[in-house]
């Protein structure tokens, strides 16, 4: 099948799964029945490579903007179980300072959109009604998006072509979380590691596919729940990131193709409903 009609595809199922899998859980209000979160909002992106020597070769960095459904018992107190079924989509326009092919300055824009699923399970520790819960987490995922950087022209007036990457990234998480009661809202604060154990880069200028090493990364995600009539209105800022190495080289027609070390950070904000 082909990945880029398969990520897609398979986001679209998981939201068709959240969807179907609510009515359900309205049958069971057990401690595992299923909450429905929806989410829209903005996120600072930044996307930093550097050579060899941690000589930064470019910069992207703007707003993206986007819109999420989860399905999970994260948002209430019962200690035991705890899961969400996460799908959201993104998009936006960032700026791109860098260079080209020969290290002359080149000022352009980059345009992204991609999508994440993933599912997490954990463990919420009992603890008095007012006082401080713990929570373990264990996730697996997977994150694609389109890289579509603009024709521009360099410092020297000469034209640059533009070209288009696609990422695909499956990943694992690891991590903690606590959660807190106030007079008139809930505080619930997560944290961790976030590694990938397969990453593949499409190239089209070249028709190739590259594969960035992994690394670890780190992650961390306030939630403030207000209670609004059946549900509650949330606030979540969240920072997310994640670190690749330079991949293996590949040789087309005489030339040596890799990309280099890589890091990718965010900061959103983001506001919902939980149903």
């Amino acid at each position: 099948m082909n990945p880029a009609v398969f990520r897609p595809s398979m986001a679209l199922l998981l939201l068709m799964m959240i969807t179907g899998s609510a009515f359900c859980g309205e049958a069971l209000r057990s401690p595992l029945a299923p909450d429905i979160t929806l989410l829209v909002g903005a996120e600072n992106f930044r996307w930093q490579e550097f050579d060899d020597n941690g000589q930064r070769l470019l910069t992207e960095q703007g707003p993206r903007y986007l819109a999420g459904l989860a399905l999970g018992n994260t948002a209430g107190r019962d200690a035991g179980a705890i899961y969400e079924l996460l799908a959201r989509g993104y998009a936006g326009k960032v700026d791109y300072d860098g260079q080209d092919s020969n290290a002359v300055f080149t000022s352009s824009d980059t345009s992204y959109r991609g999508w994440q699923a993933e599912f997490m399970a954990g463990y919420r520790f009992p603890s008095p009604a007012s006082m401080l819960s713990m929570e373990i987490h264990l996730a697996a995922g997977g994150e694609g998006w389109r890289r579509d950087i603009d024709n521009s022209t360099n410092s020297l007036g000469n034209p640059v072509s533009g070209f288009v990457e696609e990422y695909s990234v499956y990943y694992g998480r690891l991590g903690v979380g606590f959660l807190w009661p106030h007079r008139w809202a809930q505080s619930r604060v997560v944290a961790g590691g976030r590694r990938p154990f397969r990453v593949d880069e499409d190239v089209d200028a070249f028709n190739i596919t590259l594969a960035p090493r992994e690394q670890w990364s780190g992650y961390a995600a306030y939630e403030l729940y207000f209670p609004t009539g059946q549900g509650s209105s949330i606030l979540r800022l969240r920072y997310d990131s994640f670190r690749f190495d330079t991949s293996k080289p590949k040789v087309i027609g005489g030339t040596s193709v890799w990309q280099p070390e890589s890091d990718l950070d965010l900061w959103g904000i983001s506001l919902g409903y939980v149903f």
